[in-house]
């Protein structure tokens, strides 16, 4: 039976008071013995007596092994870019690769969305809104190790002269003006807007990432522009509603590499010149 470290040396002390007693009705050395016994019984509870633990003394937790994502969490914000109030969009996301739709979703009053998709492929998503332009993003949730949560916050632009819209889901194979399949469906939603706003005026812009010689990077992004401009056409849009321009390199978006910055420099995105 284990007693309190406080009732162990209370006891020492009591047996120190009775040494006295001891001496008068037992010989000298009985009261010595008594007497030393008491004095290692004390020193023995004072050197047992045991510390607080201390953040050096605890154990330390291992850290968290990464695990495998194999569904990720998208989730943010949909904004006004000019009074930062919540834009009651509606949200459709796609398969970039085959072009199908996987589910549409709409904000909450406050603005938010969250989804919870499948890692390992690469996604679009587009929002639509009354006064406000498409709005697409391309989203790729790559197979990864790590948290498995992922924030994009969209702020949307009226269409409006002036208004700069990127196409995030234009898409040309690598180092030419070849477009990518899965470019069409971006395209044909700018087919869309162009035939429901018979006014509206766009200037077709293409962008490099300055990674290439700057004049080859000129010649690229014209191609690239005029290649847009051809779809449009073909597709019934008037030629006098549409300037192309290439930039090259000479307007980036992003000047650091790290992340992935320096290549969303390639682009294409439309300016509204008259609406």
């Amino acid at each position: 039976m284990n007693l309190p470290l406080r009732g162990l040396l209370a006891a020492a002390l009591l047996l120190g008071s009775l040494r006295p007693a001891l001496a008068q009705s037992a010989p000298d050395s009985l009261a010595q013995a008594a007497s030393s016994d008491t004095l290692r019984l004390a020193q023995r509870l004072t050197e047992d007596e045991e510390e607080p633990a201390t953040a050096s003394t605890l154990p330390v937790a291992p850290a968290p092994m990464p695990v495998a994502v194999t569904e990720v969490t998208l989730h943010g914000t949909v904004l006004d870019v000019a009074s930062g109030k919540p834009v009651p969009a509606s949200i459709e996301v796609l398969d970039n690769e085959t072009g199908a739709l996987v589910t549409t979703l709409r904000c909450t009053p406050e603005g938010s969305y969250s989804i919870n998709l499948p890692a390992g492929t690469n996604y679009g998503l587009v929002l639509h809104s009354g006064a406000y332009p498409f709005h697409s993003e391309n989203v790729n949730l790559a197979a990864r190790m790590g948290f498995p949560e992922t924030v994009r916050n969209f702020r949307l632009q009226k269409l409006e002269p002036g208004t700069n819209i990127l196409l995030n889901n234009v898409f040309f194979e690598s180092g030419t003006a070849k477009l990518s399949p899965a470019s069409t469906a971006e395209l044909e939603r700018l087919v869309k807007l162009l035939a429901d706003k018979p006014k509206l005026k766009l200037k077709i812009s293409s962008h490099t990432d300055g990674t290439d010689d700057y004049e080859a990077g000129v010649v690229l992004t014209k191609q690239r522009a005029q290649v847009i401009a051809a779809y449009l056409t073909e597709h019934k849009i008037k030629t006098d509603r549409l300037t192309i321009m290439g930039y090259g390199a000479s307007i980036p978006l992003r000047a650091s590499a790290l992340n992935g910055d320096l290549q969303r420099n390639q682009r294409i995105e439309f300016r509204v010149m008259a609406n």
